[in-house]
């Protein structure tokens, strides 16, 4: 009758729901510190690679391959991109003029933004704007 009674008490369970955990590995969590650390100063024009390996505690020329690595893009490459993929937002969704998106993404001068975005996109920001506001994907 114990027995029985011990049994049963102890063969009851309880169903402990747990939420999912998403593990990141170690090169996702530099990805994202990078990521955030870039939008942070994305105004910055002088942001650069050597306070970009300090934020993330690395040499320069470890960030460099360990980016380069996940990415396939160098640093600096990697900080263009970010800032072009903003320009390209902010062209997509306000009504900003040319060399205030160049200036808020952290570009020195409108005619480096335009030659940048046009190596990325393959057209002026102006093309990239005007087509966005038509609806036209690219």
């Amino acid at each position: 009758m114990l027995n029985q009674s011990l049994k049963e008490t102890y063969s009851k369970r309880l169903n402990v729901e747990t939420e999912t955990v998403v593990l990141q590995s170690e090169n996702e969590k530099l990805l994202i510190r990078v990521k955030e650390y870039i939008e942070e100063h994305i105004d910055d024009e002088k942001l650069s690679v050597e306070e970009l390996s300090k934020h993330v505690f690395m040499s320069r020329g470890t960030l460099y391959n360990k980016l380069l690595e996940l990415t396939g893009e160098t640093p600096v490459e990697f900080i263009r991109s970010i800032k072009l993929n903003k320009a390209a937002m902010l062209l997509e969704n306000t009504d900003l003029k040319m060399a205030q998106i160049a200036y808020t993404v952290g570009f020195s001068s409108a005619n480096y933004f335009t030659r940048a975005f046009k190596a990325k996109f393959n057209m002026l920001p102006t093309e990239y704007a005007e087509m966005k506001k038509k609806g036209q994907e690219l």
